[in-house]
């Protein structure tokens, strides 16, 4: 146990280095080095430490979209990660702009999470009446 927290720790000072050198990065800088793709992989995931840092780091960050036109937080509805979308709430004023997006299939967030939530994400739940309430 005390090497996965320290093994996690030092996980986390290299993440604040990486997320400090690429505070000034060019857009295109940034796309060659993929950021985007490791943002979307850490959704996926629900690593909501990694997307934490590189929004405290660069709050630019949350205008940045996928080839779908999907942003962070568009792409946490879509995976039904509550953590991750819970880091929309300190925005401000920028959640109503952020909000009335549209991705490049015209789907605001509401669009986003009428939609039903993938197959792998209810398999662990049992019965029809228990995935109603987590779709709820």
């Amino acid at each position: 146990m005390h090497d996965k927290k320290l093994v996690n720790h030092e996980a986390n000072k290299l993440l604040i280095l990486i997320c400090k050198e690429i505070k000034g990065v060019s857009n295109s800088e940034l796309d060659m080095m993929e950021i985007d793709k490791a943002m979307m992989t850490a959704i996926k995931y629900g690593i909501v430490e990694f997307v934490n840092e590189l929004l405290k780091y660069n709050p630019d960050f949350i205008w940045r979209e996928d080839k779908r036109g999907r942003s962070i937080f568009s792409q946490a509805i879509v995976l039904r990660d509550e953590k991750i979308f819970n880091l929309f709430y300190r925005l401000g004023t920028k959640k109503s702009i952020l909000a009335s997006r549209h991705d490049i299939f015209k789907n605001n967030f509401l669009h986003l999470a009428a939609k039903l939530s993938p197959p792998a994400h209810l398999e662990h739940i049992s019965g029809h009446a228990l995935q109603m309430q987590r779709e709820l």
